[in-house]
């Protein structure tokens, strides 16, 4: 256990540090746009950069799969059994759906190396990989849940 708690903990500080960056980013546009009144053409397209690696990122590796937006009114009504099942099934169908993207996805990221950003001339491959990392990162917390409801210590999980 004590791997997957450094790895949780290296996950947040990358989180952290993305974060960091988009927000520096931003008030250093902020900066030049409005005391220097000389924009930075650079500024908002790495906070762009910056923002979606975060959002990606958090998704994949930080909020926890129970934390994501989902439809609870049926949900929350029926019992602890029937929420098991509804759970191993979006559980699957997610699964699925995701590991179905996989393939589709590396032949896009695969056209977009082609491609690079329009102002600082990054690969776009490198931008938009993060995608790839939440498709990975999600399934596989989808999979470790998946494995915890079928398992006798399902109900701690809820």
């Amino acid at each position: 256990m004590k791997t997957g708690r450094l790895l949780k903990q290296a996950a947040d500080w990358i989180g952290v540090a993305l974060f960091l960056t988009a927000f520096c980013g931003f008030v250093a546009q902020i900066f030049y746009r409005y005391a220097l009144n000389d924009p930075l053409r650079w500024t908002e397209e790495f906070t762009m950069i910056a923002f979606i690696w975060t959002v990606f990122w958090a998704a994949a590796f930080l909020v926890p799969i129970r934390e994501h937006v989902s439809f609870e009114v049926v949900y929350d009504v029926v019992s602890p059994r029937t929420q098991r099942l509804f759970d191993i099934f979006s559980m699957t169908m997610l699964i699925i759906a995701f590991v179905l993207l996989i393939p589709a996805t590396w032949d896009y990221l695969d056209f977009l190396t082609r491609k690079k950003s329009p102002v600082l001339r990054l690969p776009m491959h490198l931008i938009y990989g993060c995608y790839m990392l939440f498709l990975v990162g999600f399934t596989i917390q989808a999979v470790a849940r998946l494995v915890t409801l079928f398992g006798p210590r399902w109900q701690e999980q809820n």
